[in-house]
C-alpha cells in the first residue's frame, strides 16, 4: 500500500510540474520571442527628438549634432544644413524661438497616410509649432517644422 501511495504521489507531482511548465512558464517565454517591436508613433518621435534637442549640451545646430539623428528625414537635415550655412540665426528653426524652453510637449498626431502633423507646445506663453513627419517603411521621421505666428 505504501508503494501505491508513493507512485500516486509521484504521478501527481509530475502532472503538476508538467502543467506548470506548459501553462505558466512556457507561454511568456514563447510569446516573448514572437512579439513584434513597433516603431514609435509620430508624437513619440517628436517627443524623443525634442527631449534630446533641448537637453543637448551646447548648440545642436552649430555642432551639427542633428546630422546623425535618425529621427530626422534627409530633407530636413539638408534644410538645417542650409540654415546653418546661411548664418541667419535670429530664430532657431527647430524651436521657433531664440531661447531654449525647459519643457516641450508633443501632442497626439493627426495622421493621413504616409504623413503626420504633431502640434508642439513649450513652457513659453502661447508658444506653439507644428512638426510635419513622413513615413519611410515602418518609421516616422521629422520632415519640417512650421513656426506659428
Amino acid at each position: 500500500m505504501k508503494n501505491k501511495n508513493q507512485v500516486a504521489f509521484l504521478i501527481i507531482l509530475v502532472a503538476v510540474a508538467a502543467a506548470t511548465l506548459l501553462f505558466v512558464i512556457l507561454p511568456p517565454i514563447l510569446s516573448g520571442t514572437a512579439q513584434e517591436i513597433k516603431p514609435p508613433a509620430p508624437e513619440q518621435v517628436v517627443q524623443l527628438f525634442y527631449d534630446w534637442y533641448v537637453s543637448y549640451q551646447g548648440n545642436p545646430l552649430a555642432d551639427k549634432a542633428y546630422q546623425d539623428n535618425v529621427l530626422l528625414s534627409p530633407a530636413f537635415i539638408a534644410h538645417l544644413d542650409d540654415f546653418t550655412r546661411s548664418g541667419e540665426w535670429r530664430v532657431d528653426p527647430v524651436l521657433c524661438a531664440q531661447d531654449v524652453p525647459n519643457e516641450v510637449t508633443a501632442h497626439p498626431a493627426q495622421v493621413s497616410g504616409e504623413r503626420a502633423l504633431v502640434e508642439v507646445t513649450t513652457n513659453f506663453t502661447s508658444h506653439r509649432l507644428t512638426v510635419e513627419l513622413v513615413k519611410a517603411g515602418d518609421a516616422w521621421s521629422i520632415d519640417k517644422v512650421v513656426c506659428s505666428r
